[in-house]
């Protein structure tokens, strides 16, 4: 029988979720290493899970005699289909008036959403009837809530910080400093000002890439997130898991904590992926797909956790950077305005096809990745533009008949041991 020489995957969240099919030439041996998975919720399921949340009352019990609400959601850098929740949760929040329900777009240091990009996060109808706003980090617009034991100075978003009822609506993936997104993350750094981000970036140690409860006796990034989401009082979390084609594969409600951790061993075991020692001793090239963290340049890095179980091979990764923009507030230190003003005084870098020297080399295959930024970012590494240029360019370093492994939605994929 012939060797597999294709594989299958999604690709572009948000901008198509195309089903994409990477060819190879004939004679290389590819195999897919996939996720254990999840499959998609019924409407019954996700309404069930609003009617049991873990750790606190209802949310429509808790909205009893509360004023007002806000639900801090996550922006277009993470995968979460959060408008296919928010019909399910304002009907929880049906006793509170229609003017008095806000959202607020809890990105961190990333950029504002454009009003077309709000419609497509929480759907067009909540983006016409609600008011939905994006938080700006550097702005003035900030309650104080004075230091965390650490030193931690505490400014959150004056919008979220008034709120009657606070509720936070988002995904739980993958991440190196708080294992696992989701929870409390949208209160900081989501919703924080420059001096917590700042403190929080900079001094909060790590917890680990996809680990759900701190190593070690010292407070780390996921502490300082949660001790920040109990001072400000924040009522319930509404966390998504999703699969590898960006269905909602399970939702956790209630406490920041308690539902919290639930969620992320949901997610442990849905992107969970077991790599054969075979294939782990014997490939000599790895092939990894950022969705569905692939609609900007930045979350490229999400994808890589997977090399270090891999050694003397060929890496790709494959981001279409669909929105083009490689813009992080924080570490780029300066405001979105002036770095759209600064990027419009640039001579763009002209792109010229790459030449590949060392199997260290990261080989990018974007459509959309900036040139300059790419290589600001990625100095030692290698960009190209189409995906047929790159695997004849790579070809010429492989043995006959190579041995390729790939990940079609390495963003999400944690690799576990293989027992």
């Amino acid at each position: 029988m012939a060797a597999v020489n294709y594989a299958k995957m999604q690709s572009k969240a948000w901008y198509g979720d195309e089903r994409i099919t990477l060819r190879f030439p004939e004679g290389w041996e590819v195999n897919t290493v996939a996720p254990q998975d999840a499959p998609k919720l019924t409407a019954t399921e996700i309404e069930e899970a609003l009617s049991l949340p873990i750790g606190t009352p209802r949310i429509s019990e808790i909205a009893t005699g509360r004023k007002n609400a806000v639900i801090v959601i996550d922006d277009l850098s993470r995968p979460t289909p959060v408008a296919e929740i928010i019909p399910f949760l304002l009907q929880e929040l049906k006793d509170i008036p229609k003017d008095e329900i806000r959202f607020v777009v809890g990105g961190g240091s990333h950029r504002a959403l454009t009003p077309e990009e709000i419609a497509k996060k929480v759907g067009a109808n909540i983006a016409r009837e609600y008011q939905v706003t994006c938080h700006d980090f550097m702005s003035g617009d900030l309650r104080a809530f004075g230091n965390l034991p650490n030193g931690m100075p505490i400014y959150i978003n004056r919008v979220v910080a008034d709120a009657d009822l606070k509720i936070c609506l988002g995904g739980i993936y993958p991440h190196g400093s708080v294992g696992f997104g989701g929870g409390a993350k949208l209160i900081v750094p989501g919703v924080a000002g420059f001096a917590t981000m700042f403190y929080f970036h900079t001094f909060c140690p790590s917890r680990g890439h996809a680990v759900i409860e701190r190593q070690s006796s010292n407070p780390d990034h996921r502490d300082a997130a949660e001790a920040v989401a109990g001072i400000l009082g924040l009522d319930v979390i509404v966390n998504i898991v999703i699969n590898s084609k960006r269905e909602v594969a399970g939702v956790f409600v209630g406490d920041y904590v308690k539902a919290h951790r639930m969620g992320a061993k949901l997610a442990l075991e849905t992107y969970g992926t077991k790599i054969p020692e075979k294939i782990s001793q014997k490939t000599d090239l790895v092939v990894l797909n950022c969705y569905p963290l692939d609609s900007d340049p930045i979350q490229t890095a999400k994808a890589l956790w997977v090399r270090n179980h891999f050694t003397n091979n060929y890496t790709i990764a494959i981001n279409p950077a669909s929105d083009g923009i490689c813009y992080h507030g924080l570490f780029d230190q300066v405001d979105y305005a002036r770095f759209v003003d600064q990027k419009s005084k640039q001579e763009p870098m002209v792109f010229t096809a790459p030449k590949i020297h060392s199997p260290d080399q990261l080989l990018v295959c974007s459509e959309h990745f900036p040139v300059s930024d790419f290589y600001k970012k990625h100095s030692s590494d290698l960009l190209f533009r189409q995906w047929n240029t790159l695997v004849e360019a790579v070809a010429e370093k492989l043995p006959d008949n190579p041995k390729v492994a790939v990940f079609p939605c390495a963003g999400i994929q944690v690799p576990v041991q293989d027992n």
